[in-house]
């Protein structure tokens, strides 16, 4: 059964069990009112009837009513004898003083209620009244009650259709919507705009955002799979080259030796691009790693006292004792290499490079910079991607494009935050933010 017919069903039968539960207990309570009322007005009017009796000390009046009100009265002596008084048909019913009784005299019910009227001097005498029990005026009214219950639940459970498949034809439009982009397989659509329901909006627009982020991550995997072609095609066909050159055009064992030692550094170009594309991808695809409680100044002291500095440039440092994160130590260096890598291997010579480390409130924030060629807008947009590799000043240096990609993930796993700012002949700032430990 589908979600709107199954709402639909629920609340119906919820509506009418309401509906019942209402009448039933309508019905119970207004019977026992109804009831005690005419019990109530039969002992109002035989006690009120009884004392004008007992006003002539037993003595009946001439113009005595014996039919007040549809009370039917009777009088009887103190052995039971009936001594005047007005039936509503034969009753064999013994005198039950003080109590209101039933009786029922062709087919209807009534309530019976003897009085005792005492006497000075005589022996008492009773007063008593019959009344019919009538339900009449009451039944017609549940009878109306139950209808005009029954047109409400009606009307509810009608309203109820309604609204439920109001509610949920926006869900049966994105079902569709789905159906279609996944028979497609075309992941740039986009399911329609929700107006209705805020909830079922912000359905939509989570839905359309995976689809966003699958979109860019099939993007970024087609534009990956085409660097990793393009930076294996070239040492790929140099080593096909020179293959067939030394197969078939050399003459000397040199030229042979030549074409071998070509082939040996692009297979080692090759491995390379391999090796670096296997620990980016183990990174990349891990969701947590163990975290230790590690003093990055004394590792990046140790580091920078460790580091190949290049003659052509100063680096400096500016480093904050006893700075502890949750971090691993290993990787932690390797996000010191890639950095202090690039800003060397793109500064210029007689540059600076600027590392510190300090404490900013509940932070430790790592900084490297340097006064090189610089990065463009569009550069710095595109700097943590894979592969990307800026033109002219920047594609002629070694390397593949991977180390602030790299960084970027180590970044991740550390729970921390990582920018860059860049501007082109002023140089490159990268800051990576730390939560601190609290010592």
């Amino acid at each position: 059964m589908k979600f709107g017919k199954k709402i639909i069903l629920i609340n119906s039968i919820l509506i009418a069990f309401l509906a019942a539960v209402i009448v039933i207990a309508a019905a119970g309570a207004g019977t026992r009112v109804l009831r005690n009322n005419i019990r109530d007005a039969l002992i109002e009017t035989v006690s009120s009837r009884a004392s004008v009796i007992a006003a002539g000390n037993g003595a009946v009046p001439g113009d005595f009513d014996y039919n007040v009100s549809g009370v039917y009265l009777s009088v009887y002596l103190s052995d039971g004898t009936l001594k005047n008084g007005s039936f509503p048909g034969p009753i064999d019913l013994p005198i039950q003083k003080g109590v209101v009784s039933y009786v029922r005299i062709d087919d209807k019910q009534y309530y019976v209620y003897d009085f005792a009227i005492s006497l000075e001097g005589r022996d008492d005498i009773y007063l008593r009244g019959i009344t019919e029990a009538s339900y009449n005026i009451w039944f017609f009214a549940m009878i109306s009650f139950t209808v005009l219950a029954g047109a409400l639940a009606a009307a509810s459970i009608v309203i109820n259709i309604v609204s439920v498949r109001r509610a949920v034809k926006p869900i049966e439009t994105m079902r569709k919507e789905v159906n279609e982009i996944t028979a497609s397989g075309d992941i740039k659509k986009r399911l329609s705009k929700v107006t209705t329901d805020s909830e079922l909006a912000q359905l939509a627009d989570d839905y359309n955002f995976m689809l966003d982020s699958l979109e860019a991550m099939f993007r970024n995997h087609e534009r990956f799979t085409s660097d990793v072609a393009h930076e294996l095609r070239t040492p790929l066909t140099v080593i096909l080259s020179e293959s067939e050159y030394a197969l078939a055009d050399t003459e000397s064992v040199d030229e042979k030796n030549q074409s071998l030692e070509v082939i040996r550094r692009q297979s080692k170009r090759i491995k390379a691009i391999t090796d670096s594309l296997l620990e980016f991808t183990r990174f990349a695809n891990q969701l947590k790693i163990a975290l230790d409680p590690t003093d990055i100044s004394r590792i990046t002291e140790e580091f920078l006292d460790d580091y190949a500095l290049p003659k052509e440039i100063d680096i400096r440092r500016n480093i904050e004792r006893d700075i502890v994160v949750a971090a691993d130590a290993t990787l932690y260096e390797r996000i010191l290499q890639n950095l202090l890598d690039n800003a060397i291997k793109y500064g210029k010579p007689g540059g600076h490079v600027l590392v510190s480390l300090e404490k900013a409130d509940r932070t430790a924030v790592l900084t490297v910079r340097d006064d090189g060629v610089g990065m463009s807008e569009e550069a710095v947009a595109h700097a943590f991607e894979r592969f990307y590799r800026e033109d002219a000043s920047r594609s002629d240096k070694p390397g593949l494009g991977l180390g602030l990609s790299f960084v970027k993930e180590i970044v991740r796993l550390f729970g921390a935050k990582i920018s860059l700012t860049s501007a082109p002949q002023e140089g490159t700032t990268v800051t990576v933010t730390f939560d601190l430990i609290p010592s």
